[in-house]
Formats: structure tokens, sequence, C-alpha cells
């Protein structure tokens, strides 16, 4: 299993580490410090980016404390200005939120319980977009643990709080998203035109063998679970039968660039492939959008802009596990200057057109 201890362990001395953080700015320049300098980037839009409202915090750490596991200082101290802060220092204009790695489908709780976290969420999340206008758009959750329940989020996300999109885990409580349980989702979202975000939980379906010493599931496995989840979405016919719906795949869409060739090599041998993949197994895969979390090195770069065109790749941070450092790794690649504009907020903007007003 994953070893969840060492996880938290991890980002506790990160979160520590950067604690300085959540001092606002203007505290040093009061000192008679040097104000920052001026970013390099401006306008960039960053589509992963992650926000705790009150009562998911809670849900969050009570699920913690059972399991005798620490809370991340990050984590608890995190307000919206913590958030803005770092996007200053980058040159982001506008983040689009959505919730962290999630363990035990929604901490555990039953839906009744999910639901009510997830609306408080989405009123957070909406108070943040209109609090701070220009600076934050929102990716609202489901509870993906009882259909019925989370197709009446997906009203309250679209029509009372009037969200960007929709946030989810890549799977939940041994599910990933092609199961046939989450069709009457699909249905709703295509009809809906959403754009959905793809997260990998903290507790990975494929993680059933005790990970080696230092390692726990964030460092390898969620990269294979959004991997398995986008393969399941091909196979299951989603991706086809659901044209209308925007799918961005988190950390480059994890292992996809590299195994997209295997997928194929089977897939396209199966009777049914017209069905689930009548264009070809890869072009219904480069459908997808892949986000730049952890994969602005030049062989994982170099790999994505193999598998996909560049308008399909995002920026996105991992906010507050990683920061706008990989802006800096991005400018190392040297892209055509057409390829960086839309990663760093073309793209975006085209999947949700408010941004581009912001």
């Amino acid at each position: 299993m994953v070893d969840e201890s060492s996880r938290r362990q991890f980002l506790t001395g990160v979160a520590a580490a950067g604690a300085a953080s959540t001092v606002p700015l203007s505290a040093s320049w009061a000192q008679g410090a040097a104000k920052p300098p001026k970013p390099k980037h401006h306008g960039v839009i960053d589509l992963h980016h992650h926000f705790w409202s009150p009562e998911y915090l809670k849900l969050q750490n009570g699920w913690e404390d059972a399991h005798h596991l620490p809370h991340a200082p990050a984590m608890q101290n995190w307000t919206p200005q913590v958030s803005i802060d770092e996007m200053d220092k980058g040159g982001v204009q506008t983040s689009v939120v959505s919730l962290a790695s999630i363990s035990e489908g929604m901490w555990g709780a039953d839906a009744q319980t999910a639901t009510a976290v997830v609306k408080a969420s989405d009123d957070f999340g909406a108070r943040m977009v209109s609090d701070h206008p220009g600076r934050f758009g929102l990716f609202a959750p489901l509870n993906m643990i009882d259909v019925d329940t989370s197709l009446k989020e997906i009203e309250y996300a679209y029509d009372q709080v009037h969200a960007d999109g929709i946030g989810l885990q890549s799977s939940y409580n041994g599910k990933y998203l092609g199961d046939e349980t989450y069709e009457p989702l699909w249905q709703e979202l295509d009809h809906r035109k959403a754009v959905i975000f793809v997260h990998g939980p903290n507790s990975a379906c494929c993680s059933a063998i005790k990970d080696g010493p230092g390692m726990f599931g964030s460092v390898v496995e969620v990269t294979f679970d959004v991997t398995r989840t986008a393969a399941s979405l091909l196979s299951s016919g989603a991706l086809h039968r659901y044209p209308n719906i925007r799918w961005i795949i988190a950390y480059g869409g994890g292992t996809l660039p590299f195994v997209a060739g295997r997928i194929n090599a089977f897939l396209k041998q199966f009777k049914n492939v017209s069905s689930f993949a009548p264009n070809g197994v890869i072009p219904e895969l480069q459908k997808l959008h892949l986000d730049t979390v952890n994969v602005t090195n030049e062989a994982s770069m170099a790999a994505m802009q193999k598998f996909t065109k560049s308008t399909q790749i995002v920026y996105g941070t991992d906010y507050i596990y990683y920061n706008n450092d990989q802006l800096d790794a991005l400018d190392e690649r040297h892209l055509a200057p057409k390829d960086k504009a839309l990663i760093l907020s073309g793209n975006a903007k085209r999947l949700i057109p408010r941004l581009a007003k912001a």
C-alpha cells in the first residue's frame, strides 16, 4: 500500500522549509528590504493549483488524525493571499484552483457528508473568484461516491457558483474514470461542454505492493494512476462518445507519451476498436490536454511534444507542492515563441474563454 505516513512527513518538511511564503511580502518591505524583482513572465495561466476550504481541511485533518498522520503546515496556513503572493512572484495572472490529492474516496466520508463539503468548497472557490477579480478560476470537485449526488453537484457547480470546470481524481475507491458507473456523469458533462481536470489521488489504485525505502505513492504511483485512468477513458469509449468534454490530465499525462505506442499495439488488434477509436488509438489519446507539472525537464518535455501538439499542453504548478520555478525550466527548453505562448496562456484561454478577459 502507499506509505501515507512517509508522504505526509515529506510534505511537512517541505512546508516547514517554505513557511516564510506565508508572510506577506509587504512585511519585508516595511523593514526596508528591497522589493522583489519583477517577474520575467506575465499573463501566465496556471491550471493546476490547489486550495483548501475550511470545511474541506477539517475533513482532511479528521482523516489524518484517525490514521495518526501529521498535518502539513503549508496546508494549515494556506490562504488565497498565499497563492496570490506565489503567483505574483512568477508572473501568473490567473490560477484555476482545484482540490489536492485525496485519500479514501473523499477522506472516508459518506456521500451526504462529502457532498456538503463539496458544496462548501464550491462556495469558497467562488468567493475567491469574486473577491480577487481576474486572479482565480474554479474546477469544482465532485464526491464521486454516489452518482446521483454527484449529478446534483454538477448542477450546483455550473448553475449556482458558475465554475469554470470540474476537478477530479484519477481514481476513487478502486475505480478508474472509465468505469461504467460514471457514465451518467459524462453524459451530463458532455452536455455542459465541460473542462475536466484530472489529478492523482494519494491512494493510487495501482499501489498494492509496499513501496521501497524512501518512496511513497506521490513519487511515481500517481503518474501511473493518471495513465491508467486515461487508458480507461479510451478503452471504455468515453473519449469517443463524449467529444464535448475537454480533458486535462495532470503530470504531462503521466506516462502516456512513453506508453501510447504500446497501448496502440494492443488495442488496434481488438475487433471492436472502431467502436471506441474509429480514427485510431493514438489520435483518440491526442484529444487529451496534458499539463506541465514535473515534465519540464528536457527528456520529458521532448517526449510530450513528440506525442501531442502544442495546442494540447497547458501550464500548471501543482502549488503548494511545487511552485513557478517550472517557468524557468520551460525557458531552458527554448520553445518556439508560438508554442510557448500557447502553453503559458493561449490554450487555457481557448479552453476557458472567460480567462481571456481577465
